[in-house]
């Protein structure tokens, strides 16, 4: 991914108290603000010379106010939570869930053969695939069996279609192969303060997934 310039934010504004430290410094002359500030979320990692950066999510803070930061600036927990996320709230499972669903289910009917995009938070995605899965061949996918994503809580049948006689050839789903994807609303102008002005980006999370199907009929729906 391409690094993309980072936000100016006033962080001044940021005012609920939390776990991470902001500095108003360079890196190597470091003074810690007195105030702290509250993360939502710790959405990506990227590498930059060596040095890890992570996308935050602010509390209270649209995801136009996301920015990179270093992880000299998180804390420890903050740290350990990105890879192992702690249980999320029972209603963002029940909506990854439903679009997880619904996207994959319309795949399956199709007979296109085209990656299937799934939105999808990818804090979110670390907890479901959490220890799960093996490395793909291809380059930031990873290989899952139906029962590795048991954290989604889906119905039992999610993995299959069948017609009205029973049969669903092509319409199972033997392995799935999926890549976690961050990518950017797009750039544009905007007319604000009397003048044009770069419009503030936000990040856009989702799945990109092919699915590895298999013949399936009333007698062969063992996983």
């Amino acid at each position: 991914m391409a690094a993309r310039k980072r936000n100016v934010l006033d962080y001044q504004q940021l005012d609920s108290l939390s776990s991470v430290v902001l500095y108003d410094t360079p890196r190597k002359k470091r003074k810690v603000l007195p105030r702290k500030y509250s993360v939502e979320r710790i959405i990506s990692k990227r590498k930059i010379k060596g040095e890890y950066e992570y996308l935050i999510k602010w509390d209270g803070w649209p995801l136009t106010a996301c920015s990179w930061e270093p992880s000299s600036h998180l804390d420890e927990e903050l740290l350990r939570g990105y890879e192992i996320p702690p249980t999320p709230h029972p209603e963002r499972l029940e909506t990854a869930c439903r679009q997880f669903y619904q996207a994959i289910t319309t795949s399956l009917r199709s007979k296109s053969v085209a990656p299937t995009y799934i939105p999808m938070d990818l804090d979110l995605w670390r907890y479901i695939i959490n220890g799960k899965g093996r490395e793909s061949n291809h380059k930031g996918f990873s290989l899952y069996s139906v029962k590795d994503l048991a954290r989604l809580r889906l119905p039992e049948h999610w993995w299959y279609t069948l017609d009205k006689y029973g049969h669903g050839e092509g319409r199972g789903i033997q392995q799935l192969k999926i890549k976690p994807v961050l990518s950017w609303t797009p750039k544009h102008q905007i007319f604000k303060d009397g003048k044009l002005t770069d419009a503030p980006q936000m990040p856009i999370e989702k799945l990109c997934i092919d699915i590895l199907r298999r013949c399936c009929n009333t007698h062969n729906l063992n996983i």
